[in-house]
């Protein structure tokens, strides 16, 4: 239960550059992501990236989680209306934890829907978009995916549900 402060925290720290994008378009994907965990994905606007690194300590709250293993790697990419974050683990997720390790990593567990996306486990959410200044406004749609050793997470606040899913849609897995 003492995590849970934590993590409302880094959540809200990510949301609260969030407001509703003025295009209905998304870029092409392009590659972004550490050594060994690229990825493609489509921004609403041109990616910052990475805004943070770290070894070991970055998003305590998680890394020490009886849901599964702690992080050992930690790299974030933003563009305003879209986040993607990529999470290594110290170790692989056993089998009878993926389901809760999932859940680990979103705003809430109350909304999430378990899915397989293209053949990995994911999860995804649907949480208020909100931040102290009251800029934000509409719904942050939430993707996380769970390869091999490593979480996967994008969070985008668009005005349509379908833009949402069109960048969900544009996630892929760079080979190395």
């Amino acid at each position: 239960m003492a995590q849970l402060p934590a993590l409302l925290l880094v959540f809200g720290v990510l949301l609260a550059g969030c407001s509703s994008p003025s295009t209905a378009s998304i870029l092409k994907p392009t590659v972004q992501g550490p050594p060994n965990h690229h990825f493609a994905l489509s921004f609403l606007k041109v990616p910052n990236g990475p805004k943070s690194r770290g070894n070991g300590v970055v998003a305590p709250h998680l890394a020490s989680t009886r849901n599964g293993p702690g992080i050992e790697l930690f790299e974030y990419w933003g563009s305003r209306d879209v986040d993607a974050l990529v999470y290594e683990l110290v170790a692989a997720v056993p089998r009878s934890r993926v389901t809760s390790t999932l859940r680990s990593f979103l705003p809430t567990s109350q909304g999430a829907r378990l899915i397989t996306w293209r053949g990995f486990p994911g999860a995804t959410d649907t949480v208020p978009c909100s931040n102290r200044s009251g800029s934000c406004s509409g719904v942050v749609n939430v993707l996380v995916v769970l390869k091999k050793s490593t979480i996967y997470e994008v969070m985008v606040n668009a005005p349509t549900k379908a833009l949402s899913q069109a960048v969900f849609n544009s996630f892929r897995f760079v080979k190395q």
